[in-house]
């Protein structure tokens, strides 16, 4: 560990560092969400293998997340985050400009890898170069970072598309992700290329010496608009070790919904009756910030209701949001996609909190990463399947696989706690 309390100076220039780096990558996470009917196009394909430009980069996503967080005490956190967010950026930039479609979906899935390097090493960076009592406020920053990014990577590249075209929405977004990392770079210059052996210690910390703090909100990442307060049990609680695969797969499904939905939802809307281009769709992905409303005063409602309740009045919610998506009118597709994403927040939310407040320590670190990497494969086959649907059975499909997923959740909340804990006597 650092031999000396770091200087406010030091300490926020490492939250900017950790903010704009959460901006830079999750800017290109997204960026071919909003796109697909415009990708599919111009290379002459179908939906489903248009939808593996997003699935790709959520699955080496989901594959890397762990590699890297054991790999960045041997290479240096900052090393990584840095590495990651310019290759991240650079890999953004010459994507519009390939030639087929199968070297635009292995670019993709490059920028996965590089993407991950970010989240699975930013909070443990954090709580090395912080003092404690910094660290819960500059894990709001980093999470900020996430949200901002995650939501302009739709909305800036479907406007930026309306101009320029596909290909020039792409290289928007693209700039300026790699603005932001080169910003990172310069930042984190002093860990970057200082050798002194205090940089070392710092980097050579184990998980088991992380602050309570930053385990407890470890997977709060995983999503830009996951910044839901950590809750404490009103009473005490013992873990159940068999409870574990239901938050998991709760998780799982619940993206299979989020990101499915949300992935098709710009074809659809660019189909007849309403033709829309690509910027009038990005303005739909601002129902987004509804799962920001939610997750803030999820903690609030957690006072009130226990989180078997709030999942079972999310997973309701989010049913009756997919049923009126079905509806031919713009006004009704909002607000059921706005009913839609909330119940979703409130499922996922609480099984995400759970994965992260399991226990303190390793175990925490570890069940909070599986959660983590269980989210990003549940996106990436929502992603695929809904298209594949879509092609088949037009909005219907989807629907039909946003409602299957979403009871089955219902089913796991109602035969077991699926957030893992059971209440002592």
């Amino acid at each position: 560990m650092s031999t000396g309390e770091p200087s406010a100076t030091s300490t926020r220039r490492t939250v900017i560092a950790v903010f704009l780096a959460g901006v830079s990558v999750f800017l290109v996470l997204y960026e071919t969400q909003g796109l697909l009917p415009a990708i599919r196009e111009a290379y002459g394909i179908d939906t489903p293998t248009a939808s593996l430009t997003v699935s790709a980069t959520n699955v080496a996503m989901a594959v890397f997340l762990i590699p890297f967080s054991a790999l960045a005490p041997r290479i240096g956190h900052a090393r990584q985050i840095a590495g990651g967010v310019v290759l991240a950026a650079l890999l953004a930039l010459i994507m519009p400009f390939m030639p087929s479609p199968e070297l635009l979906i292995a670019v993709r899935f490059l920028q996965g890898v590089t993407i991950a390097s970010v989240p699975a090493t930013a909070m443990a960076y954090l709580s090395l170069r912080l003092p404690p009592g910094a660290l819960p406020g500059a894990i709001g920053v980093y999470i900020a970072g996430n949200t901002i990014g995650g939501l302009s990577s739709r909305l800036l590249t479907g406007l930026a598309a309306e101009i320029l075209g596909w290909h020039g929405g792409l290289a928007f977004t693209a700039v300026i992700s790699l603005v932001c990392g080169l910003i990172v770079v310069w930042l984190l210059r002093h860990d970057l290329f200082t050798t002194s052996k205090s940089v070392a210690a710092r980097d050579s910390v184990t998980p088991t010496d992380e602050a309570p703090a930053t385990q407890q909100v470890a997977a709060k990442h995983r999503d830009p608009a996951n910044a839901e307060p950590v809750q404490p049990p009103r009473r005490a609680m013992i873990p159940l070790r068999s409870g574990l695969w239901r938050i998991y797969l709760t998780g799982f499904l619940c993206m299979i919904v989020f990101g499915g939905s949300f992935t098709m939802l710009g074809t659809r809307l660019q189909q007849d009756p309403w033709r829309l281009s690509e910027g009038a769709v990005a303005l739909f992905f601002l129902i987004y910030l509804v799962g920001t409303v939610v997750t803030t005063y999820y903690g609030r409602l957690a006072t009130k209701l226990s989180r078997t309740s709030l999942t079972l009045i999310g997973m309701v919610t989010a049913l009756a949001g997919a049923g009126l998506t079905l509806i031919d009118s713009l006004t009704w597709i909002i607000i059921g996609m706005s009913l839609l994403t909330g119940g979703f927040f409130l499922g996922h939310t609480g099984a995400s909190a759970a994965a992260s407040a399991k226990r303190t320590g390793v175990d925490s670190t570890r069940s909070a990463a599986i959660y983590l990497t269980v989210y990003y494969l549940g996106t990436s086959l929502g992603a695929w399947l809904s298209a594949v649907l879509f092609t088949d059975f037009a909005w219907s499909g989807v629907v039909v696989m946003c409602m299957t997923s979403l009871a089955a959740v219902l089913i796991l909340t109602l035969t077991g706690a699926p957030i893992g804990f059971r209440k002592r006597n």
